[in-house]
């Protein structure tokens, strides 16, 4: 057919040296038609539709996927104002404790429905008038670890213990990706020498959440025994015994992956810990024991509940 095209242009209309022109172009469309279509079907096996769901699940685990239930804030939730601004900063300056609350991964930083930054609005209330509260998307622990050093003087290495004595006293919450990022800042303060009274994960998600660092003085886990089940951490382990108190895991019964961040024993754990803190610095109550924190909801191996 491309042949028929260009033998149109033969005879007298053809100028003088096209000739040539022309066999090149007539030799390139002798060329074979490669008629393969360009996308070709694709056919997966077993083992690809494996790892297809497993990727799904690590994406649904690690908050990649969207869930309607929480996208819908207003504009109003997700921006502060101006004068709320800085009113926060004007009080960060005069701070004893510090509260660092991490959302799960499909969450924005001030989702009203997750229990961790409904804690961190309690303490922003006027009953806790020394302490400085934040929260932050686990794809923004960093910010929130940079927050935290603000109340911190800034050199290199570590603090001294005089410098420490004058320094705010830090609680750490994470939520399913923001428990595993909790332990990042937990990590990072490590290599400042600033320790983290208490250190809470709640159905937490991740590979290198498992180790609580030595520099955590008290550590808890709250799970939830649904689909995510067999995703989250369950168990947790100290680089320090001797150094850190881990309290016993807590299945919370009946709880999802995201109700289970509104069980009231976590702010009561919360709770406690600032009010011994602020009452007696340095002398940490048993808290865990005074909220019944010590024994599981179920049995480990109890059926999923039903959401």
């Amino acid at each position: 057919m491309g042949q028929t095209g260009i033998a149109e242009f033969d005879g007298a209309h053809q100028h003088p040296g096209s000739a040539k022109r022309l066999n090149f172009l007539t030799r390139a469309t002798k060329r074979p038609c490669d008629c393969e279509p360009v996308i070709r079907g694709r056919s997966f096996s077993p083992s690809s539709r494996l790892r297809i769901i497993s990727l799904a699940l690590s994406l649904l685990a690690y908050g990649l996927l969207p869930i309607a239930a929480h996208s819908q804030q207003s504009s109003d939730v997700l921006f502060q104002s101006q004068s709320e601004i800085r009113a926060e900063e004007n009080r960060d300056k005069t701070c004893n404790i510090v509260y660092l609350g991490i959302v799960g991964g499909t969450e924005p930083s001030n989702n009203s429905h997750s229990g961790v930054v409904q804690i961190r609005d309690v303490l922003r209330g006027p009953t806790f008038p020394d302490v400085c509260a934040k929260s932050f998307s686990p794809y923004f622990w960093t910010s929130g670890f940079h927050w935290v050093l603000t109340h911190f003087p800034s050199h290199p290495g570590p603090l001294t213990k005089d410098e420490l004595e004058k320094t705010p006293k830090i609680i750490l919450v994470g939520h399913s990706l923001g428990g595993w990022a909790v332990l990042s800042v937990a990590r990072n303060l490590n290599r400042k020498g600033i320790p983290v009274e208490l250190s809470v994960q709640i159905d937490s998600v991740g590979i290198t959440d498992h180790t609580v660092p030595r520099n955590v003085k008290a550590a808890a886990i709250f799970h939830a025994n649904d689909a995510m089940f067999l995703l989250t951490t369950k168990t947790i382990k100290l680089e320090d015994p001797s150094r850190s108190k881990l309290d016993e895991n807590i299945l919370v019964r009946g709880a999802g992956h995201w109700s289970v961040t509104r069980d009231p024993r976590i702010k009561d754990l919360v709770l406690c810990t600032v009010n011994a803190l602020g009452s007696a610095p340095g002398q940490m109550s048993n808290c865990p024991s005074q909220s019944g924190l010590n024994r599981a909801d179920s049995p480990p191996d109890s059926p999923p509940a039903v959401q």
